[in-house]
């Protein structure tokens, strides 16, 4: 027990008077009777790597390893000492030694001279040692010592490669319509309008009280002049005061290119459904005849990311596409293909989001544009 313990000892102090071993750590756990030995390796993962984009989690990392143990406890006091063995047994008695000759006796008549005393005899021959006796039991054992302090944190662990990115989630709904923007920038004026009806002639005033005389008049050409000018401001007034409400008419679900607006209501149905519907309101189905017309139209389309329409087909004669009013088309954005009138049934024209036309039956049913 005491060699086991000494050379638990010299581990431990070995262990601690050094740095630790990267990527080996030595740990020691002193049990009851016996002390362990126990070796680590580094971790084989680390802490979990970063998640993808939008994606699910990567897998989490080992734990680092133990940190060095404390030192060893101090070492308790020796068990008490064992009994006295039995005594050994007595050795043999040595051999008498033999009897010394008698001194010859003196004459009668003369007392006789005391003989010369007789040597003793040499004692025996020394006893062998007895046996030693028996090993006295092994005394308790001492109680075990103080638990060491918490030997310091392990170092972390490198960290885990990084994980692979998550797949993509599922779309999610579709969010609610966001709060008004602010108004933009006031655009530029539009056209000048069309000159309207003279109004009725009102009714002559009362002659008011004659003014003084005043200075000479200005001539003819310079008070139409003035007259000019003051209809050049009021039709100013005019024009942007149009545009406001011709923005304000547009919005959300119009555009306005030139002197054309192109508006929707949201409504869908077949051509001749459509185009009877944006008669009754003023105008007419939207006929793009250029590429800035035609890229507004394509601006709803997106907006509600359904096909419209246009007043556009060849129902009277097959392949000449004309307006509504009769003319043929001045401008195009077919799809590449199209038009091929798939089955002889399509006569009417539909525009997709990218903006491109193709031949449609006019039965089917397509987001309403009209044009004023």
């Amino acid at each position: 027990m005491l060699v086991l313990l000494t050379f638990c000892t010299f581990v431990s102090q070995a262990a601690s008077a050094t740095d630790p071993m990267p990527p080996h750590q030595v740990m020691q756990n002193l049990d009851r009777n016996a002390c362990s030995l126990v070796i680590c390796g580094p971790a084989e993962k680390g802490l979990p790597g970063r998640d993808g984009r939008e994606g699910i989690q990567g897998p989490k990392g080992d734990m680092g390893a133990q940190g060095i143990p404390g030192p060893r406890g101090i070492v308790g006091p020796p068990g008490k000492t064992g009994p006295t063995g039995l005594p050994g047994e007595k050795g043999s008695q040595g051999v008498q030694g033999e009897k010394g000759d008698l001194g010859n006796m003196g004459k009668s008549s003369i007392t006789a001279m005391r003989g010369t005393p007789m040597t003793s005899a040499p004692s025996g021959t020394k006893g062998d040692i007895g046996p030693q006796g028996e090993k006295g039991a092994t005394g308790d054992k001492g109680p075990m010592g103080a638990i060491g302090a918490q030997g310091p944190k392990g170092t972390t662990g490198n960290p885990g490669p990084k994980g692979d990115q998550g797949s993509v989630g599922e779309k999610g709904d579709k969010g609610e319509v966001g709060g008004r923007g602010l108004q933009g920038p006031t655009g530029m004026p539009g056209p000048m309008g069309r000159t309207g009806s003279s109004g009725l002639k009102g009714d002559k005033g009362s002659i008011g009280e004659k003014g003084m005389k005043g200075d000479s008049g200005l001539s003819e050409s310079n008070l139409m002049k003035n007259q000019v000018s003051a209809l050049q401001g009021q039709l100013a007034v005019l024009q942007a005061t149009l545009a406001k409400y011709q923005k304000v008419a547009a919005f959300p679900s119009g555009r306005i290119v030139g002197n054309r607006a192109f508006v929707t209501s949201g409504y869908e149905g077949n051509f001749d459904d459509l185009r009877q519907r944006c008669l009754q309101a003023g105008g007419q189905l939207a006929s793009p005849r250029n590429a800035a017309e035609n890229a507004a139209i394509q601006q709803i389309v997106i907006l509600h990311n359904k096909p419209v329409f246009l007043g556009i087909n060849d129902i009277q004669t097959e392949g000449r596409f004309k307006y509504l009013n009769g003319e043929t088309i001045a401008y195009s954005n077919w799809q590449q293909g199209e038009p091929n009138n798939e089955k002889g049934r399509e006569n009417c024209v539909e525009i997709f989001v990218n903006g491109r036309w193709n031949d449609r039956s006019c039965g089917e049913k397509r987001l309403i544009v009209c044009e004023f």
